[in-house]
């Protein structure tokens, strides 16, 4: 005799995350980003990531320009030298990826979660808000709602996912429930398998 208990939860992180299963076989298109669109790409993220405006240009310069790929149609992801570096969904923020993350780590605009999350994250939830205020995690109070972000953990040297604020950082502290946080990528999944398309 087997037995089931369903157990609901509220507020229970969805487990799907854009690239949890990713391969680069996904990717339909190719083309190079023109000139304009590039512009436009690389003034949303320095937007969101102050700190590099003294330095994009050698990051990801302007010649050779970034290629685009459609992963879906509602998802490209944009190369530089056929290595993933940003991806942005329709209507959505533009991301880096965590290996872009890797080399310049100084240089986004993060938020830290606890050690308890970790887990959770790497699995492909979001993340939940008392993970963003609980003891060991480090939440900017000027964040706003749709703020892209890069995800730290308490210890931890590296980055563990990027993802987008769901409410702004006074309302992840005053709510404290809920999704605070939306992770697209994470540790692990596919897109961080996929070093070259």
């Amino acid at each position: 005799i087997h037995i089931y208990i369903y157990i609901y939860i509220p507020y229970l992180p969805t487990l799907i995350a854009m690239f949890k299963r990713f391969e680069s076989s996904q990717c339909s298109t190719s083309t190079p980003v023109k000139a304009s669109v590039q512009r436009k790409i690389i003034s949303q993220l320095v937007e969101s990531n102050p700190m590099l405006e003294d330095c994009i240009d050698e990051i990801i310069p302007k010649k050779p320009p970034l290629t685009a790929y459609k992963v879906t149609a509602f998802l490209t992801l944009y190369c530089l030298n056929n290595e993933p570096v940003l991806f942005e969904e329709r209507d959505g923020p533009v991301l880096p990826t965590l290996r872009f993350c890797h080399k310049y780590p100084s240089l986004f605009t993060t938020v830290t979660v606890d050690a308890g999350a970790i887990p959770f994250i790497l699995g492909g939830a979001n993340i939940m808000c008392p993970g963003l205020i609980n003891p060991g995690s480090v939440l900017p109070p000027d964040l706003e709602e749709g703020q892209a972000v890069v995800v730290m953990a308490d210890g931890k040297e590296h980055a563990l996912a990027v993802g987008h604020l769901k409410m702004s950082a006074a309302d992840i502290r005053e709510k404290n429930k809920g999704i605070g946080c939306v992770v697209a990528h994470f540790l692990g999944d596919g897109l961080f398998a996929c070093e070259e398309i």
